[in-house]
C-alpha cells in the first residue's frame, strides 16, 4: 500500500467582498473583530492521492494555541477542482473522496503560517501566504455562510 499524499499547492489570502464585510461588521458592530474573522482567513489549494478510508476532510486544520483539544479549526466550504485547477467539480461537505489523486480547495479561520497544518495522515507545513490568484478567487470565492 502506498503512503497517502497531501501536496499543499498554495496558501491565499482571499478577496472578501466590501458587503461580506459590511455584514460582518454589522453582526458584531466593530471593526475590529470583523477584521480579525478575516484577518487570519486563509484558502488553501492542495492535491491528494493515495488516501484510503481513514480519510477526513474535517480533520484539515489547526489545533488551538490554547490547548483545547475542542477548538479545533477545521477546513470549511470545500471544493473539488479538475486535476488542472481550472474547474469546479463539486462545492459541497465531504465531497473530496476517492483515491486520487484529487485537486481541491478549502477555507479556514485562525490560519498561523508558522504551525503546521493536520490533516488525517499527519501534519504538513504550509508555504507562506500569498495573493489568491485569479483562478483560484473565481472558482472558490469566499461566500458568508451563517
Amino acid at each position: 500500500m502506498q503512503t497517502a499524499i497531501f501536496g499543499v499547492l498554495g496558501g491565499y489570502a482571499p478577496d472578501i467582498p466590501e458587503n461580506v464585510y459590511r455584514e460582518q461588521w454589522e453582526v458584531t458592530g466593530s471593526d475590529e473583530e470583523a477584521k480579525e474573522r478575516f484577518g487570519k482567513l486563509v484558502l488553501v489549494e492542495g492535491i491528494i492521492d493515495h488516501v484510503d478510508e481513514r480519510f477526513k476532510t474535517s480533520e484539515f486544520g489547526h489545533s488551538s494555541l490554547t490547548g483545547n483539544p475542542s477548538r479545533f479549526m477545521c477546513a470549511y466550504d470545500e471544493a473539488l477542482t479538475s486535476s488542472g485547477g481550472k474547474l469546479l467539480l463539486a462545492r459541497e461537505m465531504n465531497f473530496i473522496r476517492g483515491t486520487g489523486p484529487l485537486r481541491f480547495a478549502f477555507y479556514l479561520h485562525f490560519y498561523d503560517p508558522d504551525r503546521p497544518l493536520h490533516w488525517s495522515y499527519g501534519q504538513v507545513q504550509c508555504p507562506p501566504v500569498q495573493p489568491v490568484p485569479d483562478r483560484v478567487k473565481v472558482l472558490v470565492p469566499y461566500i458568508a455562510r451563517s
